[in-house]
């Protein structure tokens, strides 16, 4: 009953929006965009009186005009969805020409802060000052990291640059956590990828850092996001261009690591009057090694051991990445845009192990060896498709966005499982070989409507969402031995899931010269069904939930004072983590002949609530302590099943967090700056494994450096670093590691052009190591030892105009599937 009336509530409001959206009629209520300019001079004092103007780009005849009242602040009203030029100026101080500021519809009221400097203290000195960007950002609801501002990230991956930013972590199989916590939602330009565990680690393995302008962290989104991710939202923000005419930015970079690989991307946009284009092309070749070092020991219920299994296995990992992604939107007047995106990848790799396993008697008398060849390849592609619409009604003021999502993702994998065996005495070895082909195909549609407006004196945020994804998983396993084949129907699998979303959210807002808030509330509905089919030695298996939940979220921050030296920030927020679509897959896989994974239908979604508090000292020195719990977190489970390494996805209880972090970005001297990150956690998991129970506890710390110097004549360096203690995640806990990177950049060309040496892992001590817990009658351990340290040269140019002001579009309707695909 509950769920007919939450589908016939969000029908109703459904048909509204849409008669909002394409019948205008005179007495729908328009949005009034702001934009509140705050000018100080260089000793952060107020500066009433300086004379603002602002110019719509495009159109720079259409201009409005003010000056600062005795608090230094302005108030342009009455905007619509574009992008401004603002000049400011004033007697005794020389004037400033902003950067293009783009009001995309998001927040009613935006806000900026501009310093102007005194002519006669401009005269002392020829030297030219230029803005440089920080390396971290501090916002009420999120942490924006400014890729450019990172020297090192130069030739890095999306994946290799996480893992210098301060509070993300990413483990050897490419597993991202935020602020210590695993299940984050990756989004490309808002929209979400819709991937996890290898397929989203290969997807942002293809995308070049030169096409990145940002990173935003959001531990605890808005109710306008998706509730989906535990542990919060990682977006990257791609790279765009508002100068009129042409402009773009081309890269390359060489990596010498143990092996060479190249990163490419060439970045266009292209804006005349009403019509706004772009498009990212990236060329990204990969070559990775890694060891991997597996030790096992068995022992009985008295403890006394009785086997021990050693395995070492060296992966080659080889692959090229085509990507293209673009675009335009049209201007249809001064309150309407339409516009269209798409994105394309075409990513083969292939993939060979050789392996060595050994197993032996306590005595230390070798039982057997087996030698293997492993070789799987791999072509993926994936393809998606965004149309967008966007209206603000200039009467009294609301604004209406609808998006429509298309995604596809198809991949094919060949696999083949070579396996001798050799025991002592016997007459000859063993063979047999494994033949696998793996099909697979995700289909995700997705729309939503969002409106903004005014409730009362409240800012207003309202909106729709609807997704619906379809997964078919096919694998077909055949084994040849003495010459004879036969299907393997054990591990053979054709598995189909349909998952529906319907969800409706409200926000609520307010600001005051001290204190401003924030309150939403998200229901989502989520329906599902998955269908195995059966073969000759397995039956038909289905099963099917549905189950709703509601998301609220309330940010609270108090100003101690008017140039907002001291500020103090609460959040709270309820988030859900859904299994990735291929965990429900009741199925056998091999990743080798000792090592299994199985799919786990019966996983139920996890919910995290946490609460959060923050100071923030002269905008630089940010300190935070946060409490986190989930239940029914879900995480890799592992037991040892003779010789055989099984892993599965289970839900293993309640984990809880408690954490306080410190961030400071100091400048020691006019030519050195720095951001120090420093994180504390205790971490507690309580609940059940196959084998019984699991408690247990540890403290966490962790920190990153970054030290950045500007050295004169255009050249400049970096030297920083990571480090950690040992961290706890389920069973397994990981051993402490660090590593130090350093770079040098020169710019060139009227620093058109820049040109970057940068060695990541220069001591190479950033190998993984860790030990598996709470394993029936063994214990485990590994270590991982992948090709870390590397050497990359790179080369940037920007052509077309000389300053970039990036646009910021809301994302499209697809902001949770695209994390759950495995």
């Amino acid at each position: 009953m509950i769920a007919v009336q939450f589908q016939s509530a969000m029908l109703r409001i459904s048909v509204c929006i849409f008669l909002f959206c394409v019948v205008p009629f005179k007495w729908i209520v328009a949005q009034e965009y702001s934009l509140r300019v705050f000018v100080t001079d260089s000793l952060k004092k107020p500066l009433s009186g300086v004379t603002l103007t602002i110019m719509r780009i495009g159109n720079l005849k259409q201009s409005e005009t003010g000056q600062t009242s005795k608090s230094g602040d302005y108030i342009f009203k009455s905007l619509s969805l574009a992008t401004y030029q603002l000049e400011l100026s004033m007697v005794g101080y020389s004037g400033r020409l902003l950067d293009p500021v783009t009001i995309n519809g998001r927040y009613p009221v935006d806000s900026i802060s501009v310093v102007l400097i005194s002519a006669a203290a401009s005269q002392l000195s020829s030297v030219t000052v230029t803005g440089r960007k920080a390396l971290l950002e501090k916002k009420s609801d999120r942490t924006v990291v400014n890729v450019d501002a990172m020297l090192t990230s130069a030739g890095a991956d999306a994946l290799r640059m996480l893992e210098n930013v301060p509070g993300v972590s990413v483990d050897e199989d490419g597993n991202i956590s935020l602020n210590g916590k695993p299940g984050v939602m990756v989004m490309i330009d808002n929209k979400p990828t819709y991937l996890s565990g290898d397929a989203l680690a290969n997807y942002l393995r293809s995308i070049p850092s030169s096409s990145l302008e940002k990173i935003e962290l959001m531990p605890t989104p808005p109710a306008g996001y998706d509730a989906a991710g535990t542990a919060g939202v990682i977006n990257f923000r791609t790279k765009r261009n508002l100068k009129k005419g042409m402009n773009g930015t081309l890269s390359t970079a060489f990596n010498q690591g143990k092996l060479f690989s190249t990163t490419n991307s060439l970045n266009t946009n292209y804006l005349t009057g009403k019509v706004y284009a772009y498009a990212n092309l990236g060329y990204v070749t990969q070559n990775r090694s890694t060891g991997l070092d597996i030790e096992r020991n068995y022992h009985n219920e008295q403890g006394q051991p009785t086997y021990n299994f050693w395995q070492n296995s060296y992966i080659r990992r080889r692959n090229q990445s085509y990507s293209i992604r673009g675009g335009m939107d049209y201007q249809l007047d001064q309150t309407t845009s339409l516009g269209y995106g798409f994105s394309y990848l075409h990513r083969p790799s292939l993939q060979t192990t050789n392996n060595t396993s050994k197993l032996s008697q306590a005595n230390g008398t070798l039982d057997s060896t087996a030698l293997a060849k492993n070789r799987e390849e791999d072509k993926w592609n994936n393809y998606s498709v965004n149309l967008n619409y966007r209206k603000s009604f200039k009467a009294t003021g609301t604004g209406i966005a609808a998006d429509a999502d298309y995604l596809n993702y198809k991949s094919r994998v060949d696999q083949l499982f070579t396996n001798t065996t050799i025991k002592p005495g016997a007459p000859e070895p063993e063979g047999e070989e494994l033949v696998g082909y793996l099909p697979s195909n995700i289909e995700i549609m997705a729309g939503k409507m969002d409106y903004t407006g005014k409730l009362w004196n409240w800012n207003m945020e309202a909106g729709l969402k609807s997704s619906v994804a379809n997964t078919r998983n096919t694998a077909d396993f055949t084994t040849i031995k003495d010459g004879l084949t036969s299907p393997d129907f054990e591990k053979n699998n054709d598995f189909r899931y349909r998952e529906n979303i319907h969800a409706a959210y409200i926000s609520l807002n307010g600001d005051g010269k001290r204190f401003s808030w924030k309150a939403g509330l998200r229901g989502e509905q989520t329906r599902s069904r998955g269908h195995q089919l059966g073969n000759p030695v397995k039956p038909d298996s289905a099963f099917s939930r549905s189950y709703t939940n509601f998301f609220p979220s309330l940010f609270l921050s108090y100003k101690a004072d008017s140039l907002e030296k001291h500020i103090i920030t609460l959040s709270y927020g309820r988030r859900i983590e859904r299994p990735f679509y291929q965990d429900l897959n009741p199925y056998v896989t091999p990743l080798d002949k000792f090592t299994l994974y199985v799919g786990n239908p019966f996983l139920q979604p996890g919910v995290t609530n946490e609460l959060s508090v923050s100071y923030t000292l002269h905008k630089n020195y940010v300190a935070t302590l946060s409490y986190a719990m989930t239940d029914e977190v879900f995480m890799e489970s592992i037991v040892l099943s003779g010789s055989n390494y099984v892993s599965r996805t289970d839900n293993l209880g309640t984990n809880r967090l408690l954490g306080f972090s410190f961030n400071a970005g100091i400048k020691p001297a006019k030519w050195w700056s720095a951001n120090i990150f420093a994180e504390v956690q205790d971490r507690h998991y309580e609940g059940r494994l196959r084998v019984g129970r699991l408690d247990t506890s540890a403290v966490y710390a962790g920190t990153n450096i970054t030290n950045q110097f500007q050295l004169g004549k255009g050249w400049s360096a970096e030297l920083g670093g990571t480090a950690r203690t040992g961290i706890l995640v389920g069973q397994v806990s990981l051993a402490s590691f660090w590593q130090v990177n350093a770079g040098v950049q020169k710019k060139l060309f009227g620093n058109k052009a820049t040109v970057r040496l940068t060695l990541r892992d220069i001591f190479y001590s950033g190998t993984r190591r860790g030990q598996i817990h709470n394993l029936y009658q063994a214990d485990a351990k590994f270590r991982n030892r992948s090709d870390l340290r590397v050497g990359t040269l790179s080369f940037t140019w920007n052509f077309g105009s000389a300053q970039q002001s990036r646009r910021n579009r809301s994302g499209g309707s697809a902001e949770e599937e695209q994390g759950r695909v495995r």
